[in-house]
């Protein structure tokens, strides 16, 4: 006979937070999806005022925090904890029990790239993504001949001419590179996923950026030595982390004191529903990756995985796009927000665990 799950397990299997608010507006207790949506542990959170843990843009929200007999509903609002912005959410709370000054709060981080994720197959932004298959072909052929014909005139130029002819050339290889780019965004290839150790991965990336740019990236690490094998495939993921390291080191090569900083950690409530799958899909396996660059504007936050949205002024705003499809085909997502009130971008990455042999 199965044993009746008790109070506790329920709560812990919810992929939503969960926070129990006492009659001094004291958090008591929260979830395992709260920890992860807070990015600390419970203990940290409880015995905090609840409207100095959370904030609202909407003040009615705020006040309703502290609202004893309140019971409200809010869908899609913004939240944030101690001026970092967790995500939109679905907010619920109400009294525990009639006439009871305790209450429930429950915060469901909507669909997006964050901790608790929901199945997007049919995103209609990958329909308009695929149209670079139908170009790139027809491109190519041309862009090659050109290429070709700047190489024969090269041979015939005076050491003058030849900064023309290789101008060309290096304009060709350019457009070829943002096409065979834009196709990897387009294809729909099945990720090859099996089990690999996260840290391997990050020196590799490490090394490769090393190689890159000649010369040494100091890099801040605090891993999770007891961290399990990652189900991932490691050629993308490996593309993943060498963008997001070689994204922090340009941030930062301006800065008299620059920090770049990679954390992995395990951490509980990460979820998302897969197509073809019955059962949630854990993501429990998080890396960071900060910087102390000056960061993403306010105004390009929501869209900065979007294809051609750059901060850089010669960029072509297709890297964290490929990124992010590449986390998705992983089955695992990726998240940006700032912490250490704003001092440090963080992009967030939540993958699967490895199943046991």
């Amino acid at each position: 006979m199965i044993d009746r799950p008790s109070g506790e397990q329920i709560l812990a299997g919810l992929n939503y937070a969960i926070m129990v608010v006492d009659s001094g507006d004291l958090i008591t207790r929260i979830n395992p999806a709260g920890e992860a949506l807070f990015g600390t542990s419970a203990k940290h959170l409880i015995g905090r005022k609840v409207d100095d843990a959370l904030q609202f843009s909407d003040p009615r929200l705020n006040a309703a925090l502290i609202a004893p007999d309140t019971s409200l509903t809010a869908r899609g609002v913004m939240v944030s904890s101690d001026e970092r912005k967790l995500g939109i959410v679905d907010f619920d709370i109400h009294p525990l029990a009639s006439g009871s000054d305790w209450r429930l709060i429950s915060l469901a981080l909507m669909p997006q790239d964050g901790p608790i994720l929901e199945s997007e197959n049919h995103d209609p932004s990958n329909l308009a993504i695929r149209a670079p298959d139908i170009l790139s072909h027809e491109i190519k052929n041309p862009l090659a001949a050109i290429r070709g014909a700047a190489q024969l005139l090269d041979r015939q130029m005076n050491q003058t001419q030849k900064t023309l002819t290789q101008m060309i050339i290096g304009e060709v290889e350019r457009v070829v590179n943002l096409l065979n780019r834009m196709q990897t965004l387009s294809s729909n290839q099945p990720a090859q996923t099996q089990a690999v150790n996260i840290h391997t991965l990050i020196d590799r990336a490490r090394r490769s950026i090393e190689a890159a740019t000649g010369q040494v990236v100091k890099i801040q690490d605090k891993f999770d030595p007891s961290l399990p094998d990652a189900l991932v495939d490691p050629d993308a993921m490996m593309q993943v982390l060498t963008n997001l390291l070689a994204n922090a080191v340009d941030a930062t090569k301006h800065l008299a004191n620059p920090e770049i900083r990679i954390v992995t950690r395990y951490s509980f409530g990460a979820s998302l529903s897969a197509q073809g799958e019955n059962e949630a899909i854990r993501l429990p396996i998080q890396i960071m990756v900060c910087d102390n660059g000056p960061g993403v504007p306010p105004e390009l936050e929501r869209e900065i995985f979007s294809a051609f949205v750059s901060t850089k002024k010669e960029g072509q705003g297709l890297g964290l796009a490929l990124v992010k499809k590449l986390m998705r085909d992983m089955n695992g997502r990726i998240r940006y927000d700032r912490e250490n009130q704003h001092e440090m971008s963080r992009f967030t990455l939540f993958l699967p665990v490895a199943p046991k042999n």
